[in-house]
């Protein structure tokens, strides 16, 4: 097993003006990429590949106040407070939301091949911004070194956001307004997360009405869909009641319901033998046929390729 101090491999990357950095690790260690997106002051978005060569541990120290929200696309790994104990988990498929203050620990990667995105809000934008609905509601009240505040299945609407940042072609000021209004509704869906109340929703005939007319939009706008706080807001309701709706008659989220029309649509359309995987991609809302072909096989095991050919 490999064991290092943060500041010893990573110090230069963090402090970097370089966007995007790679292999800074130690040749033993294994290689890393790091791109970095700074959205506003004190707002920033960080995508790490690790690609460990053995079973690694890392000492890490946290000075400042951040909220961090990460998500992991590949591998697990952990983080270990050393001054109360407390475990943070980053596992694959899930999103974590956590309050850092002082702290001093560990992150284990148990996988050797990790990715993740991280959200990272400093104190400042947290005062500007977020100062009673998260940094006094959660952290400061509280008095801990390490907060764990959510701690979920990464969801689809995440995911969507996530790839229209990455993969952003736009260039100059489009582009940083683009990223910026993507970063921003990312953000407001996760916190979202922290205002559910745990209660069951009534519903009454308005609003039922209301969310079979947002499932109807989805699926007529499905080569574009609009985001939830539109959809709730074309068919009048609040955004909390159009969620939670598509839960009590749906059973699943508005995204997971299109996703899945979306992938049969796709497989009915292969079917015919009229289209081609390209076509069918652009058809049902995919910027990139390797996008489409990983959700289709993912969904239902097989390749739209051998979908064709059988």
């Amino acid at each position: 097993m490999c064991e290092f101090h943060l500041k010893d491999i990573l110090k230069d990357s963090f402090i970097s003006k370089k966007n995007i950095i790679k292999n800074s690790f130690p040749k033993e260690i294994g290689t890393d990429y790091m791109e970095k997106i700074h959205i506003q002051d004190g707002f920033l978005i960080i995508r790490t590949i690790y690609n460990f060569n053995q079973y690694t541990k890392i000492e890490a120290k946290q000075h400042d106040t951040k909220f961090v929200i990460a998500i992991s696309r590949k591998g697990n790994s952990t983080y270990t407070n050393i001054n109360d104990k407390k475990t943070v988990p980053f596992k694959e498929g899930y999103t974590t939301m956590s309050l850092f203050e002082n702290t001093k620990g560990y992150r284990e990667f148990i996988d050797k091949d990790i990715e993740q995105i991280r959200i990272i809000l400093d104190e400042d934008f947290l005062q500007r911004n977020l100062k009673h609905s998260l940094l006094e509601k959660y952290f400061i009240k509280s008095n801990k070194y390490l907060n764990l505040l959510n701690f979920s299945p990464t969801l689809i609407e995440t995911q969507i956001l996530i790839d229209d940042i990455l993969e952003c072609e736009l260039q100059g000021e489009l582009k940083e307004i683009y990223i910026q209004s993507k970063a921003l509704e990312l953000l407001h869906i996760e916190l979202s997360k922290l205002e559910i109340k745990e209660k069951k929703i009534i519903l009454d005939s308005y609003d039922k009405e209301a969310i079979y007319k947002a499932k109807e939009i989805l699926i007529n706008n499905m080569q574009n869909p609009p985001s939830i706080i539109k959809l709730a807001k074309l068919v009048h309701i609040n955004e909390f009641k159009l969620k939670e709706g598509f839960k009590d008659i749906f059973h699943t989220s508005p995204y997971k319901l299109l996703l899945k029309y979306k992938l049969n649509k796709a497989k009915d359309m292969l079917k015919t033998g009229d289209y081609n995987i390209n076509e069918v991609a652009n058809l049902t809302g995919y910027k990139y046929a390797s996008n489409f072909t990983n959700a289709f096989f993912k969904e239902f095991s097989i390749l739209p390729k051998e979908l064709i050919k059988g």
